[in-house]
């Protein structure tokens, strides 16, 4: 009787062991933020039709919700990419696409803002009379300044920058074309979220914009999650678009469905995804080694 006992409290901790190691995380450091500073900038993206030689005007918001006042910058630059996806824009790099911030004026390019305020910034786009018709982009940063005057030169340790990508099409004869790609449902997926991708690639001359959707289901055919998000593509690239169920379970079966529309296209894909973390195929080999040591030893001591 000892023996079946001990058997099965050395099952009860492998299996424990290994999903233990499985589900603990390493949480990473983080740098310490007190909060004092903060600017946020709006909209996050302006998106205009310009007659080449006109010229288009609006406003950006900056707030100020930290403890303290400060000086920032407004400034535009290039806007690009240069990976499907999309996390490496370059802000130093002339294309043929990304010439717009030579056409972004301020009233100024220095201004202060006090803690709790909120600051409205005038710009105007000014697209010269020979620009090419299709998309030119930019990005209008935000960016604090040191205040070397204040707690002895601590107040703010470093500079903090915010954006708004400007997409700009210069009305005439240009070119809005593009395709679907294959995109992924990897079946086995380790841990949430539950991952799937789509892709869409520009063979045109100016952005569009791909409005892609979610959904989730369970084996039974019960909606458990959808999602619909828009996503910008730029002349000339192809984009992979991640779609997540963050908050998906860490195990069962799902069948997946994804779209995408963008201009007069419609692309969907269907798979299945198993949610199923790494240790568990592990702790049922073991279980079922256990149960097999313990079958054996109950038929011999049966005889």
């Amino acid at each position: 009787m000892q023996t079946k006992r001990g058997l099965i409290v050395a099952g009860v901790f492998l299996f424990s062991l290994f999903a233990f190691g499985a589900s603990s995380q390493t949480v990473a450091a983080q740098s310490a933020d007190d909060g004092r500073e903060s600017i946020t900038l709006s909209p996050t993206s302006i998106k205009l039709q310009i007659d080449a030689g006109k010229t288009a005007t609006g406003k950006l918001t900056v707030v100020n919700d930290g403890a303290i006042g400060y000086d920032f910058l407004v400034y535009a630059r290039p806007y690009s990419i240069v990976d499907n996806a999309y996390d490496n824009p370059d802000f130093t790099n002339v294309t043929k696409y990304s010439d717009l911030y030579g056409w972004v004026q301020f009233p100024k390019t220095s201004y202060r803002i006090e803690a709790g305020a909120t600051l409205e910034i005038d710009y105007k786009i000014t697209v010269p009379s020979g620009a090419a018709p299709g998309g030119h982009y930019g990005v209008v940063f935000a960016e604090t300044q040191p205040d070397d005057s204040a707690d002895g030169g601590n107040a703010v340790i470093r500079k903090k920058r915010v954006g708004t990508i400007a997409y700009v099409t210069v009305n005439g004869q240009y070119k809005n074309e593009g395709e679907a790609a294959k995109g992924s449902i990897d079946f086995w997926q380790l841990q949430p979220p539950l991952r799937a991708t789509v892709i869409a690639k520009n063979t045109g001359n100016t952005d569009f914009t791909s409005t892609t959707r979610l959904t989730v289901r369970d084996m039974f055919g019960s909606k458990k999650y959808e999602s619909v998000k828009e996503f910008q593509v730029l002349p000339e690239t192809t984009r992979t678009m991640p779609l997540e169920w963050t908050n998906s379970p860490w195990f069962g079966l799902f069948k997946i469905e994804t779209e995408q529309k963008f201009l007069d296209k419609t692309d969907t894909s269907e798979g299945y995804v198993l949610m199923m973390p790494r240790y568990m195929p592990i702790a049922f080999i073991v279980i079922i080694i256990i149960g097999g040591i313990f079958y054996v030893w109950r038929r011999k001591h049966r005889r």
